[in-house]
């Protein structure tokens, strides 16, 4: 079985990781690039006795060195040197799209296009001649409709056809590449022979080494660097540049765009042919709507209320019975395992604490369900651009709110490296300091809990969508006082394509949903269980004798008093007094800087511990319904807890991304530690007391 390395490459929103998901199915892993955030895709398809690697690349609108999108997007065209590479181009874009080829041709990579979206451009009354663009463009061109998986065989065909005819040396493409122009060429046509002369850099394509160069690329010249005569193509750089400024007037860098510009501009005009029969294009009637100053909070007001409504309706039934099911395994686990440590460890410890947190997974996977199907639909671009009105006022950058929704669809540690898409420091900064407000997947459990057990079913999903837009409330405040203090600054402009409208396939949601879901999966049975066994052990040691006078339930409250936990907890308790928790509730709050969801498996070990075993079936009962008949809690207290879990500094992981993505200063780590904890205590404090002293929900 022959082996093919395919990259994908193309603009954020042109349909890449759909055709990607279409290609590689459930077959699909993620991680990061080396020495870089920057998250990557690969998957595995087995076609035709070929087996293919595909690798989804940073969805990159040009491969300069302005961000780490981009560079690793080159990085790994030129130096992995894939054997294919399969440019997505969105069809009712395509001058903008072609922009990348032009770069993408100039590395001298094999290329062809997959042409996605036809069915957009279609419904715009417009078609591209097929025949047309591959004459034009001197490559391979494959129409497709990613998201109703229209093509894609014809793709991994053609695919397959350009790899052979690569190989064999039989390649009959001759690829377009830009005219410079007889000024621009000349000078890299002069960078070209001094570069050609050294060896060092014969693994890099001359040509775009120059253009680069002219381009005046910092990476290109940071490689230069390496070679003997370094000096010498630098100070040649610079003459060719100063020549290019002189001649025309313009940076050299605006001229290349230029010429560029000109080249996907001739393309787009000669292959895009009107149809006869124009189909209703619906995208400019709802920004009507969706984009309007007046409607356009409100309906992304209604779209956030929708998403929480669907998650707690459909979800509620399923979540009860895996609550039912981790209580009765409970009891079954307790029928089974003799009295003793072992039994205590398994029951109270691993089905009490883990057992809590799965059982809202159905809430989890929901959740991202909703979330997936408007970001597929295109929506989630327009309501970035709808709160760009708003964030700018606050300090913030529009693409900021970008990290921030990626963190409410699964976690801080995403949402902190997607500000990599901010191009000023300051925005980033400060958009890395709000994001961890956000309510994200991890935090959701713990919500749910206490929503689920102080209020009604038709008021969880209004009381959750309070705290959402409390969420966003705080994020901006916090924002506007960093803008006004330690980060003082404009945010940069806000530019940002919105992709046509579409309707989303079940079967993209559904890849996206367990994408996100499955990391939860994998953190409940990895560092959730390890840390839920050290909170049960240090609930449970040292052990201190039973007291015959006692009853068990006096004796398991004196256990939990003398262990090193409930010790800790005595010790903090005057601190957490004031926001209306005592001491062990405060051990899941610091149990929670390893992992949010270890807040509710902490609080599930801790009942466990504390529950009385008789012959009474429901003897063993869900977390939920344990903390709504605790005369220790009350919907204003769980309220004040909600608020501190929200603000209070993110997972330990979270943190150390933080600490990277900031250059690795101490100062802002500490800020984050520090701020975040005094910010979220006298929150929980102002409610907790404001609604004692007016007798609210107490």
């Amino acid at each position: 079985m022959k082996k093919i390395t395919v990259a994908l490459a193309g603009n954020p929103n042109c349909g890449k990781s759909t055709i990607f998901n279409a290609l590689t199915g459930s077959n699909q892993h993620v991680g990061n690039y080396p020495g870089v955030t920057v998250e990557k895709k690969f998957g595995r398809k087995v076609y035709k006795d070929y087996d293919i690697t595909l690798v989804d690349l940073p969805g990159t609108y040009s491969l300069s060195a302005y961000s780490d999108d981009e560079v690793v997007a080159r990085d790994f065209i030129i130096k992995d040197k894939p054997d294919i590479v399969v440019h997505v181009v969105d069809a009712s874009n395509l001058e903008r799209n072609l922009y990348l080829f032009t770069q993408i041709r100039e590395i001298d990579a094999p290329v062809l296009i997959a042409l996605n979206m036809v069915d957009i451009l279609e419904s715009k009354g417009q078609k591209i001649d097929i025949g047309e663009i591959e004459r034009m463009l001197g490559v391979s061109v494959v129409s497709v409709v990613g998201n109703k998986s229209k093509g894609i065989n014809d793709l991994l065909d053609c695919v397959i056809e350009d790899y052979e005819s690569y190989k064999s040396g039989n390649d009959d493409h001759k690829p377009a590449s830009v005219d410079y122009g007889d000024d621009i060429k000349n000078e890299i046509v002069i960078l070209e022979s001094m570069i050609e002369k050294e060896s060092v850099l014969s693994q890099l394509p001359k040509s775009w080494l120059a253009v680069k160069l002219l381009d005046n690329d910092a990476l290109a010249a940071k490689a230069v660097q390496k070679s003997q005569n370094a000096d010498k193509i630098l100070q040649q750089a610079q003459k060719s540049r100063a020549h290019i400024q002189e001649h025309f007037n313009e940076t050299p860098e605006s001229k290349i765009a230029e010429y560029r510009y000109g080249f996907t501009n001739a393309v787009s005009k000669s292959v895009i042919k009107e149809l006869k029969n124009k189909k209703k294009d619906w995208t400019p009637f709802i920004d009507k709507f969706a984009l309007s100053r007046v409607l356009g909070i409100p309906i992304f007001a209604a779209v956030m209320l929708l998403i929480f409504s669907f998650t707690f309706t459909f979800s509620t039934p399923v979540v009860n019975l895996f609550e039912v099911f981790f209580a009765w395994l409970g009891e079954f686990a307790s029928s089974i395992i003799p009295e003793g440590p072992l039994q205590s460890l398994i029951v109270d410890g691993i089905i009490g604490g883990v057992g809590g947190v799965l059982s809202f997974f159905p809430l989890v996977l929901f959740m991202f369900f909703a979330i997936a199907f408007f970001e597929d639909s295109g929506y989630m671009a327009r309501a970035a651009f709808v709160m760009d009105k708003i964030m700018s006022k606050f300090g913030l950058h529009g693409k900021s709110f970008l990290p921030m929704m990626i963190s409410t669809n699964g976690c801080a540690v995403p949402g902190i490296m997607a500000t990599r898409t901010l191009d000023s420091k300051r925005d980033r900064l400060i958009t890395m300091f709000v994001t961890p407000f956000m309510i994200c997947g991890a935090k959701l459990p713990i919500f749910a809990l206490f929503i689920g057990a102080f209020f009604a079913q038709n008021q969880r999903t209004p009381v959750m969508f309070l705290m959402y837009v409390l969420s966003i409330i705080i994020a901006l405040s916090a924002a506007k006082l960093l803008s006004k203090t330690v980060l003082k600054g404009e945010p940069a402009h806000f530019v940002m394509e919105l992709p046509p409208y579409h309707i989303p396939t079940l079967k993209g949601l559904l890849l996206k949903m367990w994408e996100r879901g499955w990391m939860y999966i994998k953190k409940a049975g990895t560092i959730i269980v390890m840390l839920t066994i050290l909170i049960w052990a240090g609930f449970k040691y040292p052990q201190t004798p039973l007291n015959p006078d006692l009853s068990e339930e006096e004796n398991a409250a004196v256990q939990m008093e003398n262990s090193v936990l409930g010790r800790l907890g005595q010790f903090l308790s005057p601190i957490v007094k004031p926001i209306g928790m005592d001491g062990n509730r405060s051990i899941a709050l610091i149990a929670g800087l390893a992992a949010k969801e270890v807040v509710v498996s902490t609080l599930g070990t801790i009942y466990s511990l504390g529950e009385v075993d008789t012959e009474d079936d429901e003897s063993i009962t869900p977390l939920r319904e344990k903390i709504a008949s605790d005369s220790g809690w009350s919907p204003l207290k769980a309220i004040a807890f909600l608020i501190f879990c929200m603000i209070y500094p993110p997972c330990i992981t979270a943190m150390i991304v933080f600490f990277k993505e900031t250059g690795a200063k101490v100062k802002w780590l500490l800020m984050l530690l520090i701020g975040n904890t005094a910010i979220a205590w006298f929150a929980a404090f102002l409610i907790f007391q404001v609604g004692t002293f007016l007798k609210l929900g107490i």
